[in-house]
């Protein structure tokens, strides 16, 4: 059974992936307007590549604050797993609602659960100094 601080740090961990995620799509989308609309296309130029690029690097440092604020309010491996599986759940549910590009969407999940566990390791160096 969980304790409320593991709860509470799932809950943040989760609500900080999201929020930075949409922040920094919000930048994309101020700084390179076409981003918004490439999901709509089934074919890419390389300028969509290299946004595509760029999102995924956004959301895998989403992930590692998220992480990093899971572990810093009490959460451990266990609590570590539930953020990044219910990111998982999110990333899979975008997928069938937004289908192109498949490697795109291969590539954000690989790195989700290990940009997360990153952000926990991060804690545990910084706490053992």
């Amino acid at each position: 059974m969980m304790r409320l601080r593991n709860i509470i740090s799932v809950l943040l961990g989760f609500s900080s992936i999201g929020l930075l995620s949409s922040i920094f799509a919000k930048f994309q989308g101020a700084i390179y307007p076409s981003s918004l609309l490439m999901f709509n296309q089934s074919e890419f130029c390389p300028n969509y590549m290299i946004q595509l690029a760029i999102k995924i690097l956004c959301v895998w440092i989403s992930c590692i604050f998220g992480g990093i604020i899971t572990s810093s309010v009490g959460g451990k491996s266990r609590e570590l797993l539930v953020v990044g599986f219910s990111i998982l759940l999110v990333v899979a549910w975008l997928w069938l609602s937004i289908i192109h590009p498949v490697t795109f969407w291969i590539l954000l999940i690989l790195g989700v659960l290990p940009s997360v566990f990153l952000g926990g390791r991060i804690v545990k160096y910084i706490n053992s100094r």
